[in-house]
């Protein structure tokens, strides 16, 4: 049986982050990540440039040379089988087994498919969650003009708008009444799905697909309303949650998300979680939630990693972010964007030209999340206002009505407390 003192489950970016950990305290010991995919690092944030041509190496987030310099072996494409947390080991396809001290689990999500008639053995059917997705949808291009997205979300608009570039067809299905429902407000969304259907994409909301029509190969959608849309090819787009497929029959507490305290741990004690799988704290609202993003996956591999290695580093908690640069005018979300009841304060203006919307969210005087359009550049200052739940009551009107935030804007008193302390968070990756 091979051995490894550390084992990752999964090798991209919350692996890194916990290879990252670990080597603070622990330089000499064995590490090893186990991955499914073929590629390993990758940034899944270029998955869309990827479609649009760009070589697969452009996709590299951390290459072979890094894990050899980090001193971690790595085996890409075997599937992990079962958990045996009691010997603490793990079955891979094949028969193989590998033991370990510590384990992070860090397997990521999985995209919700759902149940449509006449999908089954129909080939042009795809998700867009991964490099093997993003690789059947280029390699098939030529195979269809036509495509129809199942959701609105980030996602979904996202590769809506890559294939219309590559002049298809696109037609959206969104089971609500508006696009990025999670991400934006009803305003700075009607703005987004304006920009969008006037490069030529066509929105179906409060609607649903019933039906994929066709015998085996696809040749339109009926939705619920009645409608058929002529295609030729369909991609699923509605959300990904958390992997739970090797963790059911064991003693892991997961629910909807990988359970993990302040120090990413699991409730057994060699185990821990990382990334989209896990239930991690949402500073926006104090909830324990899954928020799969690329920077909060980094930051709770740091943090498992350190942990796993004997240190003591807890995890400060991550605001949901959304960034929509592909479009002709750059939409940037953080946090609450839609208060969920009366006790938040809405602030909103936009330039009379429809170039410039900005929307704050507060709570007792502190914000706690915004929406910006067309002006991103104190997105950062915006954030940072959200992580340090600064009571911004004096000034709250000059980050509403300034297009560009300048610290020289802000209360001398709070520049120098909260700008020009060093990051006590120690989070940070001079690559991404």
């Amino acid at each position: 049986m091979k051995k490894s003192e550390y084992v990752i489950v999964g090798a991209n970016v919350a692996a890194v982050g916990a290879i990252e950990g670990i080597r603070r305290y622990d330089k000499k010991s064995s590490i090893l990540t186990i991955s499914y995919e073929t590629v390993g690092s990758y940034s899944k944030a270029m998955l869309a440039g990827y479609i649009e041509g760009a070589p697969s190496e452009w996709l590299e987030y951390r290459g072979k040379e890094y894990f050899e310099k980090m001193g971690v072996g790595c085996l890409y494409g075997r599937r992990v089988t079962g958990l045996e947390l009691e010997k603490s080991k793990l079955l891979i396809e094949g028969g193989e087994e590998v033991g370990y001290k510590q384990l992070l689990l860090a397997v990521g999500g999985t995209p919700f498919k759902p149940a449509i008639r006449g999908a089954d053995n129909k080939e042009l059917i795809f998700s867009f969650t991964e490099f093997l997705d993003a690789r059947k949808i280029r390699e098939s291009l030529s195979n269809f003009d036509r495509v129809v997205v199942i959701g609105a979300g980030f996602t979904g608009t996202e590769i809506a708008y890559t294939l219309n570039n590559l002049n298809k067809k696109v037609s959206v299905i969104e089971l609500g009444d508006r696009v990025l429902v999670k991400a934006l407000d009803p305003h700075s969304s009607g703005i987004a799905e304006s920009l969008m259907r006037d490069q030529g994409i066509d929105f179906y909301l409060n609607d649903t697909i019933e039906e994929i029509e066709g015998k085996k190969e696809i040749t339109g959608v009926r939705l619920k309303s009645g409608k058929s849309l002529p295609c030729q090819a369909v991609i699923t787009a509605i959300g990904v949650l958390p992997n739970g497929q090797i963790l059911s029959n064991t003693a892991l507490n997961f629910n909807r998300g990988l359970e993990v305290d302040e120090f990413m741990r699991t409730n057994i004690p060699n185990v821990y979680g990382a990334g989209d799988v896990v239930k991690a704290l949402d500073i926006t609202d104090g909830q324990k939630k899954p928020l799969p993003l690329w920077p909060l996956a980094y930051q709770q591999g740091i943090v498992a990693g350190v942990n796993m290695a004997g240190g003591k580093y807890p995890y400060i908690g991550g605001l949901p972010m959304n960034s929509l640069k592909f479009l002709k005018v750059p939409i940037l979300s953080a946090g609450i964007t839609t208060p969920p009841d009366a006790g938040y304060e809405v602030l909103s203006t936009e330039d009379p030209k429809g170039t410039f919307y900005r929307s704050l969210v507060l709570k007792d005087g502190r914000l706690k999340g915004f929406v910006t359009i067309g002006a991103i550049d104190g997105a950062g200052i915006l954030t940072g206002l959200i992580k340090n739940q600064v009571d911004i009551s004096e000034f709250k009107q000059n980050l509403l009505h300034e297009k560009r935030i300048g610290l020289i804007r802000m209360p001398r008193e709070w520049r120098n407390k909260i700008f020009t302390r060093r990051d006590e968070t120690g989070y940070h990756d001079s690559n991404q």
